[in-house]
């Protein structure tokens, strides 16, 4: 049967505190597993110190999961660059609800491969499968992806009061900062472009606002 599989690794992971990096990327993924547990046929499950798979039960559902992981990151402050592998493959064995392991299949072997071939590959998803939408489903998840990419470590104070507020003014009070400067800040770091994109995702993924 053919399931959403969805697999990542932490970016340069080898130049990071090694013991901070797997208590960080273990806390990130059990907020995304706690999050989402009706979206996910089998949770996300780290395999290696800086690498997980999961199963997700639609596309949509897809975006929603892989969303989340990028920006919970900003909220609890952990600083990563993960890639995704995202494929609509077979699995023959039986679906484990529990944990993310002891399931065979090609698609779990042809994510993982594209997974291993994307690491210098400038995006940061790639999509495997036929399915309808392909290219505008990995285009539109991709520039939402550039975007953070772009975005500085040392903002990450006004990034998650965004993610949290969603109002400059609210972030300016929470943060004590200027009204104006704060409301620069925002155009300068573009989150009116952040939510058009995400927009363009949920359109794609879900043919929905």
């Amino acid at each position: 049967m053919r399931e959403w599989i969805l697999m990542g690794d932490v970016i340069k992971s080898s130049h990071a505190d090694q013991i901070a990096l797997q208590k960080n990327f273990a806390v990130l993924i059990k907020m995304v597993n706690e999050s989402f547990k009706e979206e996910l046929a089998s949770p996300l499950t780290i395999t290696l110190g800086d690498e997980f798979q999961g199963i997700v039960k639609s596309s949509e559902d897809v975006a929603f999961v892989l969303v989340a992981l990028e920006e919970y990151r900003w909220q609890l402050e952990i600083p990563i660059l993960i890639r995704y592998s995202v494929t609509l493959g077979e699995i023959d064995t039986e679906i484990n609800p529990v944990i993310a392991y002891g399931m065979l299949g090609a698609g779990l072997a042809e994510a993982r491969e594209a997974l291993v071939e994307m690491k210098s590959a400038e995006d940061r998803l790639v999509l495997n499968g036929d399915f309808p939408k392909k290219r505008q489903m990995a285009l539109s998840l991709n520039l939402l992806l550039e975007l953070q990419e772009q975005w500085k470590w040392k903002d990450r104070d006004i990034i998650k009061g965004y993610f949290k507020f969603k109002d400059y003014k609210k972030v300016a009070k929470d943060l004590n900062k200027d009204v104006s400067l704060m409301w620069r800040r925002f155009n300068s770091l573009e989150f009116s472009s952040y939510q058009k994109r995400k927009k363009l995702v949920n359109l794609i993924y879900g043919d929905r606002d």
